[in-house]
C-alpha cells in the first residue's frame, strides 16, 4: 500500500508540470474504474513521425505503437506536452485495424461518452488538455501483452533567430523508460519561399543515420532512422536561410468555399538597428533565490549571472539586487545610479551571498515592486529561481493577485526558472500578466550563458505601439491584439483574414525611444493556396486564446464560452471546453464495420480531366499506404521550373481529388502549354503531362 501511495503522488507532481516537454509522451495503464489501482508503464514499441514546414510553420504527425507487457487488460493513458505555441489539430485511434478518425466535442459531453463506453468494454478513446500546452489522451483497452497505436498531429509556429529557424522533435527518453524502441523514424520536408543556405542536424556526426537531400535551393528533405534505440536527447533540424533583403512573408490558405476568406500568416522582422535616439535611464532590479536549493554549484552558477548583470550596466542606469530565502536581502535599500563605485559594491554583495533557507516568493516580489521605479517603459525585475514558494504566501493564485496590486507601476517581470523538475506555471503568469516572459535554464545548462539573451533584451530598446497597414488585401480579425512591443532584431507574427489577394505594400509603424519608425514592403498574399489548413487552424487558434483571455478578464459568460467551443469544432483546435473523442465505429449506428473494405489497395495518379483544359482541371489520385505518409502534389513546366504546390500535407490511405486553376504560385495565370504534375508519397513518385490551352 506504501509503493502504492508513492506511485500515486509521483504521478500527481508528474501531471503538474504543464510546462515541461515531455518527450515523446509517456504511457501508463491501470485498471479501468479503479481509483485504487496500481500504476503500470507502457512500452514505446514504434514511433513514426512525419514534419512537414513551410516557411516557418511545421504540421507534425507522430504516429506510435504502445505494447502492454503485464499480464492484465488495462485502460491507457498517454500524456505528452507540445512546444510554445503548437496546437493539437487531429487524433486517431487504430481499432481492430482499422484507422477511426476524432470529433470534436463539447468537453463535459466526451467524458460522459467515453465512461459510458468503457463501461460497456467498447473502444473509446478521449483527448483533454490538462494545463497550458499540456494534453491527456485515454484510451480503453490496453489487452495483456497486447499493443495500440495512436496518431496525433499538430502544428507550431517556428522562431527565426539570426538568419535561421530551427525544428526540435522530442526524444529524450531518459527520466521515462530505458526500454529501447524497436523502430523510430523522422521524416521531414522543408519548402521556403526563401533559398536555404544550410540545414544541419543535431545528429550530423551520424551520417549513415541521417539523410540531408537538397530538391531544390528552396526544398529539402531530411529523413532519420534508428532500430532497438532509447534515445537521450532531442532531434534537431536548424535550417540557415537567405533573407536577402526580405523583412516580411506571408503565408496564406484559401478554403474551398469561395464564400470564405482566405487566412494569412505574416512574419515580420524588426531591424537591428531600430533607434537614432539615446535611450533613456534603465531601472533594473535582480532578485535572486538563494534558498538552500541552489547551494553548491547553483549559487556559484548565481553570483555568475549577477556579477555579468552589473557588469552590463552603464552610467545611464540605476539598479538593485534582492537576494532572498526565507527573508530579503538588498543590496541598497532602494535604486541607485550604477556608478563604478555602486558596481565594485555590487560586486560585492554578490560575493557574499551563501544559500541556506526556505523560498519566500511573496517577500521577494513585494520588495522589488516597492523600488522607486519612474519609468515604465525603461523598468524590469529579473525574478530568478529554482524552486517554488514554500514558505509566507504559497498559492499561485493569491501570488499572481498580490503581484498585480503591488505592481501600480506596471513593471515588467522576467522570471528566470532554474532546473527542469519544477511546475513552471506560476512564473509564466508572473511574466505575462505584466508583459515580461520565463526564461528557462536547464539543469545542466549555464544560467549566465542562457541568462546573456534576456540581458541584451534588457538593455536594447523595443518597438513600442505597433500598427499594421495591409493596402488593398483588407486585412482584418488580426491577432494577437493589442500587438505586444518587439525587441531589435526580434520577429512579430500575426495572423488575420484577408478579402483580396494580390501584392499590397505592408507598413508597420510603432516608437523606439521617442522616435517614430516605419518599416514597409511589399508583400504577396496568394488567394488560390489550397495546400496549408494549418494557416487557417493557425489563426483559430489564436482567435479562440483571444476569447479565452476574455473569459479570463470578465468570467465564463455563456456566449463566450459557446463561441470558444464552436470555434474548436470548426478549426479543431483542443481548447480546456472540448475534448477529441474517438468512438468505435458500429453497424447500429450507421457507420460501417470495415471501413476498410472499400479502400485503394495500390498507389496511383491518374490522368487529370479535362486534358488538354482552360480553365481548370481535377487530378486524382490513390494512396494504398499502411501509416499516413507527407503527400506532395505539385506542378512544373517542361523545363523543371517548380509552378505551384496544389497538396503538401500528411494524408492516409484512400481516393483524393484536387483542382488545378491554371495559376503559379502568385496567383498569376500561367502561359499555355506542356505542364508536368507530380505525385510523391512515402517513397511512391508519379508523374503525367498536361496542357494548357488558351
Amino acid at each position: 500500500m506504501k509503493r502504492f501511495w508513492i506511485l500515486c503522488s509521483l504521478l500527481c507532481l508528474w501531471l503538474l508540470a504543464a510546462q515541461e516537454v515531455l518527450a515523446i509522451g509517456r504511457v501508463y495503464a491501470r485498471f479501468p474504474n479503479n481509483a485504487y489501482s496500481q500504476i503500470y508503464n507502457l512500452r514505446i514499441k514504434t514511433m513514426r513521425a512525419t514534419v512537414a514546414i513551410h516557411d516557418q510553420l511545421a504540421v507534425t504527425h507522430v504516429d506510435q505503437e504502445f505494447t502492454n507487457d503485464t499480464n492484465y487488460r488495462l485502460e491507457g493513458f498517454y500524456i505528452f506536452s507540445l512546444p510554445e505555441g503548437a496546437q493539437v489539430h487531429e487524433m486517431y485511434l487504430w481499432i481492430n485495424g482499422v484507422r477511426v478518425p476524432y470529433v470534436v466535442k463539447k468537453r463535459e459531453d466526451a467524458i460522459v461518452k467515453y465512461q459510458e463506453i468503457v463501461s460497456k468494454i467498447a473502444d473509446p478513446a478521449i483527448l483533454e488538455q490538462l494545463g497550458s500546452n499540456t494534453f491527456k489522451l485515454r484510451i480503453f483497452p490496453f489487452d495483456a501483452k497486447g499493443s495500440r497505436r495512436i496518431e496525433i498531429q499538430y502544428s507550431q509556429p517556428l522562431a527565426y533567430d539570426k538568419g535561421s529557424i530551427q525544428y526540435v522533435f522530442p526524444l529524450d527518453m531518459q527520466d521515462y523508460t530505458s526500454a529501447a524502441i524497436e523502430q523510430a523514424s523522422i521524416v521531414i520536408d522543408l519548402q521556403s519561399q526563401l533559398p536555404f543556405t544550410s540545414v544541419v542536424t543535431s545528429v550530423a556526426q551520424s551520417p549513415t543515420a541521417v539523410v540531408i537531400t537538397k530538391l531544390t535551393d528552396v526544398h529539402y528533405k531530411v529523413e532519420y532512422g534508428l532500430e532497438n534505440v532509447a534515445f537521450s536527447k532531442d532531434f534537431t533540424v536548424r535550417c540557415y536561410l537567405d533573407r536577402g533583403q526580405t523583412s516580411m512573408l506571408a503565408l496564406t490558405y484559401r478554403p474551398d468555399s469561395l464564400s470564405e476568406s482566405p487566412y494569412f500568416i505574416l512574419w515580420s522582422n524588426v531591424p537591428d538597428t531600430l533607434y537614432s535616439d539615446s535611450i533613456n535611464t534603465r531601472e533594473l532590479t535582480f532578485v535572486a533565490d538563494v534558498s538552500s536549493s541552489m547551494e553548491g554549484t547553483r549559487i556559484e552558477q548565481v553570483k555568475e549571472a549577477l556579477r555579468a548583470f552589473v557588469d552590463f550596466l552603464t552610467d545611464k542606469d540605476k539598479f538593485n539586487i534582492i537576494a532572498f530565502s526565507t527573508g530579503s536581502q538588498k543590496f541598497r535599500s532602494d535604486l541607485v545610479p550604477a556608478t563604478a563605485a555602486n558596481k565594485d559594491s555590487a560586486r560585492t554583495f554578490i560575493g557574499q551571498l551563501t544559500a541556506l533557507g526556505l523560498t519566500n516568493f511573496e517577500d521577494a516580489l513585494h520588495q522589488s515592486l516597492l523600488q522607486g521605479f519612474s519609468d515604465s517603459l525603461h523598468s524590469a525585475v529579473v525574478f530568478l529561481t529554482d524552486g517554488v514558494p514554500s514558505w509566507g504566501q504559497t498559492n499561485a493564485d493569491s501570488l499572481l493577485a498580490l503581484t498585480r496590486r503591488w505592481n501600480t507601476n506596471r513593471i515588467k517581470i522576467y522570471p528566470v526558472g532554474v532546473g527542469g523538475e519544477n511546475d513552471y506555471s506560476l512564473l509564466t503568469n508572473l511574466g505575462r500578466q505584466s508583459g515580461g516572459f520565463l526564461t528557462r535554464v536547464a539543469a545542466d545548462d549555464s544560467i549566465l550563458l542562457e541568462m546573456k539573451d534576456l540581458y541584451r533584451l534588457l538593455f536594447l530598446p523595443r518597438l513600442r505601439n505597433i500598427a499594421f497597414q495591409y493596402g488593398p488585401v483588407g486585412a482584418y480579425d488580426v491577432h494577437p491584439t493589442p500587438l505586444p512591443d518587439v525587441y531589435a532584431g526580434d520577429q512579430l507574427l500575426t495572423t488575420g483574414r484577408f478579402t483580396t489577394g494580390g501584392t499590397a505594400t505592408v507598413r508597420m509603424t510603432g516608437t523606439a525611444g521617442s522616435s517614430l519608425k516605419t518599416f514597409e514592403e511589399n508583400v504577396f498574399f496568394p488567394d488560390t493556396s489550397h495546400a496549408w489548413l494549418a494557416v487557417a487552424r493557425y489563426w483559430g487558434a489564436r482567435k479562440i486564446q483571444s476569447v479565452l483571455d476574455l473569459i479570463a478578464q470578465i468570467g465564463e459568460r455563456k456566449e463566450l464560452v459557446d463561441q470558444v467551443i464552436a470555434l474548436s469544432i470548426k478549426y479543431s483546435v483542443l481548447t480546456p471546453y472540448t475534448a477529441f473523442l474517438i468512438v468505435e465505429p458500429t453497424s447500429s449506428s450507421g457507420t460501417s464495420v470495415d471501413p476498410q473494405a472499400d479502400l485503394p489497395t495500390a498507389f496511383a495518379l491518374s490522368r487529370n480531366f479535362p486534358n488538354p483544359f482552360n480553365p481548370s482541371t481535377t487530378i486524382q489520385y490513390t494512396l494504398a499506404n499502411a501509416a499516413p505518409v507527407f503527400v506532395t502534389l505539385e506542378i512544373y513546366d517542361l523545363l523543371g521550373r517548380h509552378v505551384k504546390t496544389l497538396v503538401a500535407e500528411v494524408q492516409a490511405r484512400g481516393r483524393y481529388t484536387v483542382k488545378w486553376d491554371g495559376t503559379d504560385e502568385r496567383g498569376r495565370i500561367v502561359a499555355a502549354g506542356n505542364y508536368i504534375y507530380r505525385l510523391s508519397a512515402g517513397g511512391n513518385v508519379a508523374s503525367h503531362i498536361m496542357v494548357m490551352m488558351k
